[in-house]
């Protein structure tokens, strides 16, 4: 594990890392005094375990739910006497929650820390997940089952069935079918693009059928299915393609979503074209073709360098 960087992005990774770690077996002598330095070296770091355990609990709760209406696989297990002592140091070491622990499940996390990541998979080919994404697939029988822990991710089902589950929401995706999932906090989303799927939310009792086109939204008080168009389908899979949509969307939101994808920073110094609208369809990867975009239509100059483009 790198230390050196200090972003935010960066720390969550690490303490993903340290999470998964402990879930998948008890650290030794000179790793537990590694995670402590690590832990004492910056409050961030605390607060990144935090909210890694968090997320981790948030998944296996989820996975617990999976012997509800939809028939997902594996109930939980009882925690072995070993692995009670085990989450029992490394809540001590941390000064907060359990994380639970499954021995006989195979799990791996793959983190999106710097522009989208591409992870194939046999069941369902080719997953994109969007910058900032954890995502934990799980392998306890013949096919995976996904915990979107948070960030976004399109994913397709080929022959089988594919569990997904994202904070209170469940989905089944059906054979032949794809999606956008969605994981914010307490707030999940799901678009299904093609075929069709079955949700399942805590709040709710019975299953919901989705089909291509609708989307549900989840929040603790409230579940919302709505059936997009044309036009807002090819914006919400813009991402995906390594694009970025706006439609008649302010300049500064728009350079704030593109430098979440970018080391290389676009940088208002003046306020010229900060509240102008702008439209159209752009690469994630090219700032600077943006700002060129900018140039062209209002008329701003541009100071570039390796680190960022400044706009005046």
């Amino acid at each position: 594990m790198s230390h050196d960087d200090t972003s935010i992005g960066s720390i969550d990774a690490v303490a993903f890392d340290w999470v998964a770690r402990l879930d998948n077996a008890p650290l030794n002598v000179s790793d537990a005094a590694a995670l402590q330095r690590w832990l004492a070296e910056d409050v961030r770091h605390r607060g990144a375990f935090v909210r890694a355990q968090s997320l981790w609990m948030s998944a296996g709760r989820m996975a617990a739910l999976q012997g509800m209406p939809l028939r997902a696989p594996v109930p939980p297990r009882a925690l072995s006497r070993r692995a009670l002592i085990r989450t029992a140091v490394a809540a001590g070491i941390a000064g907060t929650c359990l994380i639970p622990h499954r021995s006989a499940d195979a799990s791996e996390i793959f983190h999106a820390a710097s522009g989208l990541m591409h992870v194939t998979q046999p069941e369902c080919g080719e997953i994109v997940l969007d910058q900032g994404t954890i995502l934990r697939i799980r392998r306890n029988t013949g096919r995976p089952a996904f915990d979107l822990l948070t960030g976004r991710m399109s994913l397709a089902a080929r022959r089988v069935s594919l569990p997904i589950n994202m904070n209170g929401l469940f989905i089944a995706l059906q054979p032949s079918s794809k999606l956008i999932a969605h994981a914010a906090g307490t707030d999940s989303d799901a678009l299904v693009l093609q075929g069709h799927a079955l949700s399942h939310c805590v709040q709710e009792r019975m299953d919901r059928h989705l089909h291509a086109r609708d989307w549900i939204q989840t929040t603790p008080r409230s579940i919302t299915v709505t059936t997009l168009c044309d036009d807002d389908m090819e914006r919400a899979v813009a991402w995906s393609q390594g694009k970025l949509e706006f439609q008649s969307v302010d300049v500064v939101e728009a350079i704030s979503e593109l430098n979440r994808y970018n080391a290389r920073k676009i940088i208002l110094t003046g306020s010229a074209c900060a509240h102008r609208k702008i439209s159209g369809i752009f690469m994630l990867d090219d700032p600077l073709g943006f700002a060129r975009v900018l140039r062209e239509i209002f008329g701003v100059r541009l100071s570039i360098s390796k680190e960022n483009i400044a706009i005046s």
